[in-house]
Formats: C-alpha cells, structure tokens, sequence
C-alpha cells in the first residue's frame, strides 16, 4: 500500500458520511455492519487505513468487551473478551486500556529511525508496513468509555486533512455507535435475564400486563439435588459457585438442542422446546428426543465435576428432571410496577410436580404420558401411575429404560 498515492478527504465525501451516519431511514443496522460501512466510506474518502479496531464495553455478563478489526479486502473480525482480559498483561499495556482510564486520544508515527513504540501493538504494527496510529476515545452519554483506532501505511501517515476529517467526524460517529450499541446491549440483557422467546415477545411490543398467548412446547424441569443442606451448611460465595456449575451443566445441553432457558428459581430451572402450530410429528419427534438427551448430556456433565473444585463436604451434584408437553401461556403478571414475562398454565405444574417424583422413585428423568405419547423412538417404561401433589387424580409416569 505504500505506492498508492496520497489522497485528501473531500468536503463533499465528509458531508456524504455525515449524512450517513445521522440518516438510517428507519432501518435497523447492527454494530459490525455500521463499523464496516463507516471504514468503508472513510477509506472512499481519501483515509487511506490498513487496519481500524472498534472496542465497545459489552453488557453480556460474562463479557468485558467486543472487538471488531477491519482491513480492506477482508472479511470484518469480531472478538469476544472475557472479563479475565482485565487481568492481563496484554491489556493493562495497551491503548484500550489508557482510553478506558481517561485519556482523550493516542497518535504515534511509526516511521523513521527511533520512533515511539511503547504499546505493543505498535510493534506489531510497524512490523506490518503501518506508518502512524491513532486511537480516540468514544465517550457514551452514560458516562462508559470506548474505544476506536485507525492505523495507516501510507508514506508519512496521515494527512492533516485526514485527521481533521475525524476529529469533525468523532461526535457523530460517537453518538451513531452508542445509539447501534444501546440496542444490542437491550437485546443481550432481555435475552440473557428473561429467554429467548420472552425477549423477543417483550422486543415486539408484547409488555402490556395480563397480555398472553398460548403455545404448545415440551417442557424440562430440573431441581439440584441437596440444595437445602448446601444452604445450611455453605456460605453465600460458595452456594453462588456451587450454583454456578449446576446451572451452566444443565443449561448448556438444553440451549445447544434448540431449549429455551424460561425460569431460574433458586436450585430449579424451567426450560421450553416450543411446537409450532404447524410442526410435523417428524419435528415433534426430533424435539422430544433432542430433550431427552439434553438430559442424559447434563447428568453426565454433573458427575464429570472433579469433586475437588467443589465446596468442602460436597463430594458431587446431582438433579432430578421432569419431562412434559403441554399448553402454556406466555404473558405478563405481577403489579403495575413490577412485571414477569413468564409462563403460566396447569402444564407447568404438572411438570413440576412430575420432577418432585425423582426423589420418591430414584429415577434422575421422569415423563409425564402426555410426553410418553409423542411420536418418539426413546424406550420408555411405564412406572405406574403416582399422586402428584396439588393434582386429584393419580397420573401414569415414565422412565427412560437404563436410566
């Protein structure tokens, strides 16, 4: 890149981009696509960039941050970084993290004899051909910091007019990012407290109270072996890590097979496989036995936890699930200043009711004969038929033979 010739911005090109940024017409963009259009239109521009990052602080509670890399004539790289990159060396000796503590921006030349390259990744830049780097803060209006840079490989590096094209840009710019970002952050979080499907419900404008709509789903319920004691005999830090392991056994099975994660009430989870109206038996069949195994993968994830990184006097975990299929109403309820998007419905008690049976019979699965009763090629045993609590007739129960 070190032929191309030199290029200006134009006024005209900046206006353009400035339009850009502030007129999207209505149409929703995510943040990777607004990242690649905008270095897009600043290369056409005349800014002549190798490589430009984009770090936004992510609001996913296992995340620190997102990265997204940009180079010409490449496809956009996005980086998930976990809260464990704070830790590191790599972080604490970069850009970002002197844009996160305060500063305003960073610009170094790359070339000549001696330059200053006291950031690695300005070694790794130079090494590359890059000539000058600059990073600018991105300061949200909720008081967060971000981050993005621009490197160059042209002779002599940025022009003046370039970097007075981005300084003029930078507000807009700023406020565009925040805008794309404020909407994923929402949808992360909707998604992460409340589901899927309930997010995408709330999402759609579905938030009235007492609002619902009936579904048909298959429904696991799964309740932690021992919980009582653990809470009598555990301090909180170590209850949360128990917790912790049980939940992230359990649920990752049941979302990798298509489940939706509805409740998570103490040591009990509520999962849904949702049946669409128009799903053929070869669908429901396939549903019902991804749940199962999603079953089977959790209880074996449970016992392959070395006893060791458990909390003392806890020497395994263990649960009990309840399988079933049913109607279920999702909706609204609660107060007028506090709402639950939840499920509601005789279903969900019943599969309930039909996990408490795995103390009582010493079977870690239970179904209930609606489930029995899909079309699906699991062996099952019939164990007779129970009283559920809360229920007045009793109801036939089945096991997974082997299991």
């Amino acid at each position: 890149m070190n032929d191309l010739p030199r290029l200006s911005p134009s006024e005209e090109s900046e206006d353009s981009i400035s339009r850009w940024l502030l007129d999207h017409g209505g149409a929703p963009i995510s943040d990777d696509a607004l990242f690649e259009g905008l270095c897009v239109r600043l290369a056409a521009a005349g800014l002549q960039v190798m490589r430009a990052n984009l770090s936004l602080g992510d609001s996913h509670p296992q995340l620190f941050s997102r990265t997204l890399m940009w180079r010409p004539g490449h496809s956009l790289v996005v980086t998930d970084h976990p809260y464990e990159v704070r830790l590191l060396r790599g972080y604490r000796d970069s850009p970002v993290s002197v844009i996160h503590q305060g500063a305003q921006a960073i610009r170094r030349k790359l070339e000549g004899t001696s330059p200053l390259l006291d950031y690695p990744i300005l070694k790794d830049l130079k090494a590359e051909g890059a000539t000058e780097y600059v990073a600018m803060a991105l300061a949200f209006t909720n008081g967060s910091r971000h981050f993005v840079s621009f490197a160059t490989s042209a002779p002599g590096g940025f022009s003046v007019e370039s970097l007075a094209m981005l300084d003029r840009l930078m507000p807009l710019i700023a406020l565009r990012i925040e805008l794309v970002h404020a909407r994923r952050a929402t949808r992360t979080l909707l998604r992460t407290y409340l589901g899927t499907t309930a997010a995408e419900r709330v999402e759609a404008g579905t938030i009235r109270r007492s609002e619902g709509e009936v579904i048909r789903a298959i429904l696991v319920f799964a309740d932690l072996r021992a919980y009582t004691r653990m809470t009598d005999t555990l301090d909180a830090s170590e209850l949360i890590d128990v917790l912790g392991r049980y939940y992230e056994a359990v649920a990752e099975p049941l979302e990798s097979r298509g489940a939706d994660i509805n409740k998570l009430i103490g040591d009990a989870m509520l999962a849904l496989f949702p049946i669409r109206p128009n799903e053929d038996s070869l669908y429901t069949n396939a549903t019902a036995c991804n749940a199962v195994q999603a079953v089977h993968e959790a209880l074996d994830r449970l016992k392959a936890i070395p006893h060791e990184t458990l909390p003392r006097g806890i020497k395994s975990l263990s649960a009990g699930f309840g399988l079933h299929v049913g109607e279920v109403t999702f909706g609204n309820v609660g107060s007028k200043s506090r709402l639950d998007f939840t499920v509601i419905g005789p279903a969900v008690n019943e599969v309930a009711r039909v996990q408490d049976l795995t103390r009582q019979l010493s079977r870690p699965l239970i179904a209930s004969k609606a489930f029995a009763g899909l079309p699906c090629t699991l062996d099952l045993e019939s164990l007779g038929f129970q009283v559920l609590r809360g229920f007045r007739e009793p109801r036939e129960v089945f096991a997974v033979k082997g299991l």
